[in-house]
């Protein structure tokens, strides 16, 4: 026996009598076979439980391999954005209010009635609500299909070129249809007609986008076809709105930066040669405008009158307003309070803090849009939703811009509260096509 260090090494064989003996690695437990997979596939993953909405777990039966997808599920599992159709529910409400205290006495003035428009609105803002609900609802990649996308386009090109030479005329512009005691008013249509075309333009050719002759020229020839449709009315609110849409859906969607410039710089001599040179084409009402924006009190009996009426209405309204209702300007002083105006009525009986609360409502749906189109599962989606986020922030921003004379008067509604039965139809369907891009966005 040998002891080492405390150890007793018994019957040990080794040469070196200094060295130290060599543990045995200790036996392993006896693993069990991999079974073989067959020539070909991969190795399958054990199969999980799927969850349940509360945390259970539960047996599911298996799906068929391949299901046809629905355009229309009723059973959705996934809510819309419910923020973002609040804020869309209290705007229209809020505008139902307001063009009823806006509109009763010149309603009454005009027609006998005082509950003319706020009777015919409540129609179309009913239909429209509902048309909401069903479209969020309706997979908007049925948008995509040739035989809607073509008929779209048609149907708004017909419109406005129908109502070019056959149209209603209101001072002097040929803007409107009329059909059974209603007007309809084609350029709502070709605003989401342009939307729906650029964004599938984008999402089919956007890896043709940087090349300046075969992705960039294609897409703003269809703009300018859009834009040519509304100018020859002529109506001037319209391009502008058109133009901008477009302009950003294109950066948006990948455009280069030197190409969307040379478009602006495009856009400036337009704009240059409408103002200068085209003033007898159907442009001369724009020289007026522009005196009133650049001087208010330069002509108040006629070239500048509804300018400074709305001032007027403004400046009366203060911080918390004449009170719901109690307007002076409503009477008869300051036209068009149904639509182009009413956001001076606004101001006028709810005062400062009435103006900031609707420019507060239209800058968070606005943000949430983006949100949604950031959100959106594909690039379709995201430059759908926002086209159309993108026309709602644009004609609010005109709207008040030009009832404040921050902008020269260019006849732009304001979206959900300005009187108009085609834009609020076209503006709630819009909104129902965000909430079901929100169903499936990434939220």
């Amino acid at each position: 026996m040998i002891r080492t260090r405390g150890i007793e090494l018994d019957n040990l064989n080794y040469t070196n009598s200094t060295a130290l003996p060599v543990r045995q690695p200790a036996r392993q437990p006896a693993q069990r076979p991999v079974p073989q997979q067959a020539p070909g596939r991969a190795p399958s993953a054990p199969k999980k439980k799927p969850k349940l909405g509360f945390g259970k777990s539960a047996a599911v039966k298996e799906q068929p391999a391949k299901e046809k997808k629905k355009l229309i599920n009723w059973a959705m599992p996934q809510k819309f954005d419910f923020s973002f159709f609040l804020i869309v529910t209290i705007l229209m409400a809020f505008g139902l209010v307001m063009l009823f205290s806006a509109t009763y006495a010149s309603a009454k003035l005009a027609t006998g009635d005082s509950l003319y428009y706020i009777k015919r609105q409540l129609l179309f803002a009913g239909g429209g609500f509902a048309l909401m609900i069903v479209i969020s609802f309706i997979d908007y990649h049925i948008l995509l299909n040739k035989v809607i996308m073509r008929f779209a386009v048609v149907l708004s090109i017909g419109m406005m070129m129908f109502v070019k030479f056959a149209g209603k005329t209101t001072n002097g512009s040929e803007r409107w249809i009329e059909i059974a005691g209603f007007t309809i008013q084609p350029s709502e249509i070709l605003k989401f007609a342009t939307i729906l075309v650029i964004a599938a333009y984008m999402q089919k050719n956007y890896e043709k986008l940087g090349d300046f002759w075969h992705g960039f020229v294609p897409v703003m020839l269809r703009i300018g076809v859009a834009c040519f449709l509304v100018v020859i009315q002529p109506h001037l609110s319209a391009t502008l709105i058109i133009l901008t849409i477009s302009v950003a859906m294109v950066f948006i969607g990948g455009a280069r930066i030197p190409h969307v410039m040379l478009v602006l710089a495009g856009i400036a001599v337009a704009a240059f040669a409408v103002f200068e040179i085209f003033p007898k084409m159907g442009f001369d009402y724009v020289s007026d405008r522009m005196t009133g924006f650049l001087d208010p009190e330069a002509d108040v009996q006629k070239a500048t009158y509804q300018t400074y009426q709305s001032l007027i209405a403004i400046g009366s309204g203060g911080f918390f307003g004449q009170g719901l209702g109690n307007s002076h300007q409503k009477y008869s002083y300051l036209p068009f309070v149904n639509n182009d105006f009413i956001f001076a009525i606004i101001v006028e009986e709810l005062g400062f803090v009435g103006a900031l609360v609707v420019i507060l409502l239209f800058l968070i749906l606005i943000i949430r849009g983006f949100y949604i189109a950031a959100s959106a599962p594909d690039k379709f989606g995201m430059l759908l939703c926002s086209g159309i986020v993108i026309q709602i922030g644009v004609q609010a921003l005109l709207n008040i811009a030009v009832v404040s004379n921050a902008f020269f008067n260019t006849g732009v509604s304001l979206p959900f509260i300005s009187y108009g039965g085609t834009a609020l139809l076209m503006q709630l369907c819009e909104m129902g096509v965000v909430l079901n891009i929100s169903r499936k966005a990434s939220i």
